[in-house]
């Protein structure tokens, strides 16, 4: 038996007057979190949930539909629950939201069956959540995924053309069915032998591999593979992949050493025409080239210098000395008459914060960008280093994306879909809107909201809600109190009319 999804729209002024008209409500609840309204209205308006209203294929009998259960599993990413053994005290309990979500009253007080009637509190049983997520294809997960970049592509919230392709670690213990592992030597202190000695770890996990639009952090793109799986071995891709999805608006891609392969950046740069900032090793013959004109000037040609209070910066145009940089079997190709090397550029960083490195120890990046302005080549690798802040960083302790809900991969894979999909749809939010809330966290942004909607509640009528403050209900109900803390009484009745 399938159960119909419903969703409340707002229709503030509707409310307005049923409430004046003294028209009984459905219901009246405390806001809670109702100052998500406006998101979920801005959510339901991309369209995306519409297009992942599916069932999955492993999944035989449908009491719940699937998109009631994305809702309610994004909803717990968003609020901070971190633990699924904490939604039924901290979400189900929460009868406005669920409202929100798109519960109706019969469901939040009966549930959808008899089945664990006495031991759940709310519309269903925590694990009910937690084994439906563990259902979910890889391709289904990719599709769910698709559609938010899809969505977002469509009303033009992906506009960026630089992005960043990067990789973190999602350790877990080693019960998860189908992690890998990896060793990790550590450098540790003995006191035994009075001296730093080498110690081998071994970590069980997965590993996150992402696509991720630079200033505004929308994920174009993702892959959950073996902790101990290289992340070249995926990029081509994930690359592709992004490329579908906005139509080709990845035109400039920052990465880290870790994906320093010459086939690779010149398959980026040939076949994807992507260009390309990546840091370049020490020992690289490339990087010893470009510090070996650390004393040359500037020519207007070839060398560029640029510096700042803090900075200095030398920007080389056509280096010949990165043999790797070609096509499948060129390097093999060298010490033949033949043999063409093809050129690159570099940025080398000579003062960073105001202190000089020394030779041999400066920073060098290789990159297709233009360098007679080598300062803006890495300001604009400086947004890569965002990602461990504003990304990672978040994702792991704002949206507790370490906290999987089951031990086993396509629950940790759903997991994390679904909470990349939900960071980058808060993030899109912040931009459409351009309010006061962009750049700031998802847990600075919970504090601040929170504070505004302790005096507000959400009225339903049938298939429509409002938030009302109580000093408004009680001057819409004849019964204005003789002190006034929030209500302009003008401007109010300048809204309902």
């Amino acid at each position: 038996m399938e159960i119909s999804w419903q969703f409340h729209e707002r229709a503030q002024k509707e409310v307005y007057r049923k409430l004046k008209g003294r028209e009984r409500p459905q219901a009246v609840v405390g806001a809670g979190w109702g100052f998500l309204d406006h998101f979920f209205i801005f959510l339901f308006s991309l369209g995306f949930f519409a297009r992942v209203d599916f069932r999955p294929q492993r999944v035989k009998r449908v009491m719940v539909p699937t998109l009631l259960m994305i809702l309610t599993y994004e909803v717990k990413q968003l609020i901070g629950i971190s633990s699924m053994n904490q939604l039924e005290e901290h979400l189900f309990r929460d009868t406005a939201l669920l409202k929100i979500i798109g519960f109706t009253a019969r469901q939040i007080q009966e549930g959808f069956c008899q089945r664990g009637k006495g031991k759940r509190r709310g519309p269903m049983h925590r694990d009910t959540l937690a084994d439906f997520l563990s259902r979910f294809s890889a391709g289904e997960v990719d599709f769910i995924l698709e559609e938010a970049v899809r969505v977002l592509v469509k009303h033009k919230l992906v506009r960026g053309k630089t992005y960043i392709l990067d990789a973190t670690d999602l350790p877990t213990t080693e019960c998860y069915k189908g992690c890998g592992v990896k060793k990790v030597v550590k450098k540790v202190w003995s006191n035994k032998e009075g001296k730093e000695v080498e110690v081998a770890e071994y970590v069980y996990g997965y590993k996150l591999l992402v696509l991720m639009e630079a200033r505004h952090k929308l994920v174009l793109a993702a892959r959950v593979v073996k902790i101990n799986e290289h992340e070249k071995k995926f990029t081509k891709r994930l690359v592709r992949e992004g490329q579908q999805r906005t139509d080709g608006a990845v035109k400039v891609l920052l990465v880290d050493r870790g994906f320093i392969d010459g086939v690779l950046l010149w398959w980026l740069w040939k076949e994807m025409g992507i260009r390309f900032v990546i840091p370049a090793r020490r020992n690289m013959e490339v990087s010893q080239d470009i510090r070996g004109l650390r004393s040359e000037k500037a020519d207007g040609q070839r060398i560029f210098w640029e510096e700042s209070k803090e900075v200095k910066v030398l920007g080389v145009r056509g280096l010949l000395s990165y043999d790797q940089f070609g096509e499948e079997g060129h390097q093999r190709k060298k010490g033949r008459k033949d043999f063409r090397a093809n050129p690159i550029n570099a940025v080398m960083v000579v003062r960073w914060e105001g202190k000089d490195y020394e030779p041999g120890e400066e920073k060098v990046f290789l990159t297709l960008l233009p360098v007679s302005r080598p300062l803006k080549v890495l300001e604009q690798y400086d947004l890569r280093s965002e990602i461990e802040n504003q990304g990672f960083r978040e994702l792991k302790q704002g949206y507790h994306l370490l906290k999987y809900p089951q031990k086993t991969g396509p629950a940790v894979r759903a997991h994390v879909a679904l909470t990349l999909i939900i960071y980058s749809l808060v993030n899109a939010y912040k931009s459409q809107r351009g309010q006061r809330l962009a750049h700031l966290g998802i847990r600075r942004w919970r504090g601040k909201q929170m504070g505004q909607s302790i005096h507000k509640m959400i009225v339903y009528y049938e298939g429509i809600y409002g938030v009302v403050d109580v000093e408004e209900l009680f001057y819409l109900m004849d019964m204005t109190p003789k002190e006034l803390f929030r209500l302009k009484i003008k401007r109010f009745q300048r809204e309902i009319e």
